[in-house]
């Protein structure tokens, strides 16, 4: 009998479901169907997602071969059973991979395009969200590309028609890179602020619980405008090189040049990029990206600030390299069941040696 890795596992399942297996594939996949019970409920509950999938007009080319193998290494939840993947139909979560990311996306399509009412049109929207742990990419009805980075969610109309702008809400962090169209301005609301561009490339990093909103331009030029009124009102206007820093405490705006953009913009490459990050914002990249809880558990750690390039390294090796850098050791404590058969996420206690 075969014995496949988990990882080469469910790229077989995922190539399955839109291409022909050969032998060896077919062999290696029936083995583990009939292993356990729960590998061929588990085999069931992918293939009812999937089917139900394909019923939606999704909004960007899906690469089905690497999907599944990639993604639950990178998220995490490779380790675990999704005993849980039926209520996941049932809100009609849909598994994909974009042509350069693996990811989860939480996908709601209305029907229709939208629809007038006394005169006014409504659009209809979308919404998709990368799951932690995963990046992911979508194309917008204009043509503008849209990265999202682990954990952040995305709404977006359907069409830009009949509107007289172009408007997404982001919530967590994104890179876009917009379609030019001088008559339909395009708008990225973040948090209390509003991003307003014809056609550029800017990164955006609004994450919830983050105390910062960030906004770098690469491309063309951005107006910064604050959203939180009945109208409008202009703060700022970005060009090449520069970052608007939104302090959410104090309600301070500044706007930095900035040399290298590559620590702002080196994730949409599968790289984490560190340079002189106080150990607050390294904490926040990392459980984002591998879907983990950290603590600080020493105060003195709060003064560390660490400089450093990871690319696609599991946590560990990370974490291993930021000791070695400093007199920072860690515990990784193992997720623990929950009441609804889920697995909570992995905890890592972070200590000074000294």
């Amino acid at each position: 009998m075969m014995n496949p890795t988990i990882e080469s596992v469910y790229s077989i399942i995922a190539k399955s479901l839109t291409d022909k297996l050969d032998e060896a594939e077919a062999l290696a996949l029936s083995d583990w169907k009939s292993a356990s019970s729960e590998n061929l409920r588990e085999y069931n509950d992918i293939v009812a997602i999937w089917s139900q999938s394909g019923s939606m007009a999704m909004p960007s080319a899906i690469d089905s071969v690497k999907a599944l193998g990639i993604t639950r290494y990178k998220s995490g939840i490779h380790t675990t059973k999704t005993r849980y993947i039926s209520r996941i139909i049932n809100a009609a979560a849909v598994l994909l991979l974009s042509v350069l990311f693996s990811g989860v996306y939480s996908y709601i399509n209305t029907k229709g395009s939208g629809l007038f009412t006394a005169g006014t049109y409504h659009p209809a929207y979308q919404e998709i969200k990368a799951a932690f742990g995963t990046q992911a990419k979508v194309e917008l009805a204009d043509g503008t590309i849209v990265f999202l980075n682990s954990g952040s969610k995305l709404r977006f109309p359907q069409t830009f028609d009949n509107q007289k702008t172009r408007k997404v809400k982001l919530d967590g962090e994104g890179y876009f890179s917009v379609t030019k169209n001088g008559k339909q301005p395009f708008i990225v609301e973040a948090n209390r602020l509003d991003i307003k561009v014809l056609g550029t490339k800017f990164n955006v990093d609004a994450y919830a619980d983050n105390e910062l909103v960030l906004v770098t331009l690469v491309e063309g030029s951005v107006k910064i405008q604050d959203n939180s009124g009945e109208e409008n009102k202009d703060l700022m206007e970005l060009l090449p090189n520069q970052v608007a820093s939104l302090n959410l405490a104090d309600n301070t705006l500044i706007k930095t040049d900035v040399s290298d953009l590559n620590k702002y913009t080196a994730w949409i490459n599968g790289r984490i990029v560190f340079f002189n990050d106080p150990i607050q914002t390294v904490v926040k990249k990392l459980e984002n990206w591998y879907n983990v809880d950290i603590v600080i558990a020493d105060k003195r750690l709060e003064n560390y600030s660490f400089t450093g390039t990871f690319i696609d390294e599991p946590l560990e090796q990370v974490l291993n390299m930021l000791s070695l850098a400093s007199s920072m050791t860690y515990v990784i404590q193992a997720g623990k069941k929950q009441t609804d058969g889920s697995m909570s996420k992995r905890k890592i206690i972070l200590k000074s040696r000294n």
